[in-house]
């Protein structure tokens, strides 16, 4: 009886590994496909992505060189170094997006106010508005984000209408969660915003336990 319950305790090893294996390796070129070709059909904008990675044991997911092109095509008007994912096994528990990390390194994004008084993204926004709507939940969504950060973010922005152009320079972002669970934890946090604004520095530090019993902050 014991060898009976070893045997299929190694089958379902057996199993388990298979699937995280054939995972592995389907899961990186499928999804770079798909997104690819969604998100260039849903902007109406080339959309590429350059090396995928996926760890189905971890469920943690890594893109990088995610980038969307400028209406004309002549370059980036989005560009994203590296973008991880970290998510967690409790999502499968809630049925619902728990996910333990997020970073996005050198995010790029550049952005043009025409003469006219229109932008250079307007064409995004329109097929956006024009997609047909999806019945809302009464319910809002489940979700729980821990640890996002942004690190070496820059943006381009040209008024041709007025004159000036802007330049945000070393921008770093750390949010310690987004969540719509009801339940509380005890979280260490260090929220932060920093960045250079046409030269200008500005850094902005702070520490928190806000869902702890007794809520502490020390900015």
């Amino acid at each position: 009886k014991d060898n009976k319950w070893v045997r299929r305790a190694v089958v379902a090893l057996a199993v388990l590994l298979t699937l995280w294996a054939v995972a592995w390796v389907a899961v990186p070129p499928i999804l770079k496909s798909q997104v690819q070709k969604i998100a260039s059909e849903k902007l109406g904008r080339q959309v590429t992505l350059g090396d995928v990675s996926f760890r189905p044991w971890t469920l943690e997911l890594a893109v990088n060189d995610l980038r969307i092109a400028s209406a004309d095509g002549g370059h980036s008007q989005v560009d994203i170094g590296r973008l991880y994912v970290d998510g967690e096994l409790q999502s499968i528990l809630r049925l619902a997006p728990v996910v333990d990390a997020v970073t996005v390194e050198r995010p790029k994004i550049k952005v043009v106010r025409n003469k006219d008084g229109s932008y250079d993204f307007d064409d995004i926004l329109k097929r956006l508005a024009s997609a047909p709507e999806k019945p809302k939940s009464e319910e809002p969504a489940r979700f729980a984000i821990y640890n996002i950060q942004v690190s070496g973010g820059e943006a381009d922005f040209d008024d041709q209408a007025i004159g000036p152009k802007h330049e945000l320079r070393e921008l770093t972002l750390g949010i310690p969660f987004l969540s719509s669970f009801a339940s509380q934890r005890d979280v260490k946090v260090q929220p932060k915003l920093a960045f250079k604004l046409n030269g200008s520095a500005f850094d902005s530090d702070a520490e928190a336990t806000p869902f702890a019993e007794a809520r502490a902050a020390d900015g």
